[in-house]
């Protein structure tokens, strides 16, 4: 009897330092997310700014000479792929930390994540895609560095944010595991479209 008790004691011992644990391995994962989406909405506004300056450059100074505009888009898209460099650090956990699955209610921060990463990569896309349509060949040629820069830096993020994305939404059913699985397949289609880009147009200019 007294083996029992003690056994019993024993028991609810561990179970009050494992349900803690096991919390904390909860908040945790949470945290993970939360910061990595917090860095994907600091970076996408930043990324935007850089952006919005090459459009307005190609609209505004297409016609000056190429060597006023070269220096300008050249930093332009240097600052864009330091801003999403910065992103790796931070959703590369969401695949090496074991990461419990999601409820409900915390799976519906992850389509916010997606969208961020969907923008950054979007606007990256349509801008360089413009750049190599717009600028002169000179041009082109002297910043095409920077556009590889660019590019390099886009699937790196996107692939640990995919992954985690289609990790905890495995075998979730509902409208929010729907709108997860049309956000991963947008952005791996994104991804697929850049690395063309980077293959195709830019492989023309050797």
């Amino acid at each position: 009897m007294r083996f029992s008790n003690f056994a019993l004691a024993a028991f609810s011992f561990g179970s009050a330092i494992a349900a803690p644990a096991t919390h904390q391995h909860d908040a945790r994962a949470i945290e993970y997310l939360t910061t990595a989406t917090n860095t994907v909405v600091t970076a996408q506004k930043a990324v935007e700014v850089e952006l919005k300056t090459i459009t307005d450059l190609l609209d505004i100074n297409i016609s000056i000479n190429a060597s006023a505009l070269i220096p300008q888009l050249e930093h332009a898209l240097v600052n864009i792929a330091g801003e999403v460099t910065k992103i790796v650090g931070d959703v590369v956990p969401l695949v090496t930390e074991d990461v419990p699955k999601l409820v409900e209610d915390e799976l519906k921060t992850v389509p916010d994540l997606l969208n961020g990463v969907l923008a950054i990569a979007g606007g990256v896309q349509t801008t360089v895609d413009q750049i190599t349509k717009t600028v002169p060949a000179d041009v082109l040629k002297a910043v095409k560095p920077e556009i590889q820069l660019v590019l390099s830096t886009v699937e790196p993020v996107a692939k640990p944010v995919v992954s985690f994305a289609l990790k905890v939404v495995a075998g979730v059913v509902g409208p929010v595991a729907d709108e997860i699985n049309g956000l991963v397949g947008q952005l791996q289609g994104l991804i697929g479209g850049i690395l063309k880009l980077v293959g195709g147009i830019l492989g023309s200019l050797l």
